[in-house]
């Protein structure tokens, strides 16, 4: 089994500032009084705790759904998945990341890159859905250069 890293969720003793008002990401907003409030990371991601695991992503399959090589999933066993959810799985006794999807009577793993292929899930596969990945945690500093490629196509 190829090695992948987990890490159990753990109750956290730590609480966060978390501002008050929403940030707007489509129109400017005037500034309004800051209210400071806390927040637990890991209730925010999961009530689950005993069931809820973080993993580190290898590999390019899933970058259409904004998932890249060493983001943080969050991870949940007990959740049951639904069409499109991203779930972790287990394949031949390896992990594996792709999105649930069922057309038809058929379901199929579907990864959100073209230089993938789907895999049907038959009596005969070996997998079995290990959990549904509700969050993710992404590193925006990773992708500066990819934004600032698309910053100078959009200014030429």
């Amino acid at each position: 089994m190829k090695e992948i890293r987990l890490y159990q969720r753990q109750p956290s003793s730590t609480l966060i500032p978390l501002f008050a008002d929403k940030i707007h990401a489509g129109f400017e907003s005037p500034a309004s009084d800051y209210e400071e409030a806390r927040i637990d990371l890991n209730d925010y991601v999961s009530k689950h705790v005993e069931a809820t695991y973080f993993a580190r992503v290898a590999g390019d399959c899933m970058i259409g759904s904004g998932i890249y090589p060493e983001d943080l999933l969050v991870v949940d066993t007990s959740l049951t998945p639904s069409q499109g959810d991203i779930v972790v799985g287990v394949l031949d006794s390896e992990f594996i990341l792709r999105a649930y999807y069922k057309h038809g009577e058929k379901e199929y793993l579907m990864p959100d890159n073209k230089h993938y292929k789907p895999i049907e899930i038959t009596e005969t596969t070996m997998f079995r859905i290990w959990g549904v990945v509700p969050q993710s945690v992404l590193d925006q500093r990773r992708r500066n250069s990819a934004r600032i490629n698309r910053f100078e196509q959009l200014l030429r």
